[in-house]
């Protein structure tokens, strides 16, 4: 995920300008923009050399609907891909909250002599947030988990849902500390409760994973852009009356119009490794060092630095 200071222009647009092959939408959307360039200039300079006096269309009043109609309709598309990365985020900050939460309560309830336990339960509510920062990129890294043996781990591998296997695996260990009375029948409501949230993030993030914007709706968009850019030159070339100004306003117009949807398709799923997708590497350590601390125990491995598909990139002022 990308953090700047968004009061600095000349800094973000220098970063925009010169980070041109660091990300992959960026270098989609040049490339859009050299074709489209390309394609404007054969236009005007076959114009300009057969039919030099000639208008080709009569009035571009069809052109400034359509693009009413095109922006409005993009508008909408910005607006859907971003609630779902806004909803992602909101997710995230919730098990953030919850893992505190489950962890300063079972701090309150359990021995401070019974160091097993207490670590149990820091490495399940830590494995459940790298496990599920995993099954939402498919791609869970074993190796990263807290575990205490090769069975623990072997189980987590048969499993078909990591994530609420863990879960499952709270459940049962709190049932396990009730029958040692550390816990009383309303700590186990509570405790219930708060896993609960667990089961309902992981669910809610499935859902934005897994729902993409209808087919139907994202090909009209695309095509409806396309067609407009491939007509755009004939709209707009009798406009100006230095005819080669076409070219630029052409690629800018199309700049704008092709922006919007490769910035929707690139939020549109915020669990990815993309440069705006949401840092759940980060979360996931966040949510590691505030439950080993909070039930006052060490973990096994030391948090692992921010990789660099997941890293925090920075717009340096």
């Amino acid at each position: 995920m990308i953090v700047y200071d968004t009061k600095r222009w000349w800094t973000t647009l220098t970063k925009l300008i010169f980070g041109i092959n660091t990300s992959y939408n960026s270098r989609v959307l040049y490339r859009s923009m050299l074709l489209v360039t390309v394609y404007a200039s054969v236009v005007t300079f076959t114009k300009q050399a057969y039919y030099p006096n000639e208008k080709l269309i009569e009035s571009p009043l069809i052109f400034s609907i359509l693009g009413l109609i095109l922006g409005l309709i993009l508008v909408f598309r910005l607006n859907t891909a971003y609630n779902k990365w806004w909803e992602g985020r909101m997710k995230w900050g919730s098990l953030v909250n919850d893992s505190r939460t489950l962890a300063s309560y079972l701090h309150t309830l359990l021995p401070n002599d019974d160091k097993e336990t207490r670590r149990y339960y820091a490495a399940q509510i830590s494995n459940f947030a790298i496990a599920l920062r995993g099954h939402l990129r498919d791609d869970i890294k074993y190796d990263e988990f807290e575990h205490n043996d090769a069975a623990y781990l072997q189980c987590l591998k048969d499993a078909p849902h990591v994530p609420h296997k863990i879960a499952t695996l709270l459940m049962e260990w709190m049932q396990t500390s009730f029958k040692r009375n550390y816990i009383s029948g309303f700590d186990k409501i509570n405790l219930k409760v708060q896993i609960q949230n667990f089961i309902d993030i992981l669910g809610a993030c499935e859902r934005i994973k897994n729902t993409p914007i209808p087919f139907s709706h994202s090909s009209f968009i695309k095509a409806f852009i396309t067609v407009y850019v491939i007509t755009l030159p004939f709209g707009i070339i009798d406009s100006f009356p230095f005819i080669y100004v076409v070219i630029p306003a052409t690629a800018l117009i199309s700049y704008a119009l092709i922006g919007v949807e490769i910035i929707s398709e690139e939020i549109e799923d915020p669990f990815g490794t993309e440069a705006n997708d949401l840092p759940l590497t980060h979360l996931s350590n966040i949510i590691k060092k505030n439950v080993y601390d909070a039930l006052e125990v060490a973990y096994e491995k030391e948090i692992s630095p921010i990789k660099s598909e997941d890293k925090l990139i920075k717009v340096l002022t």
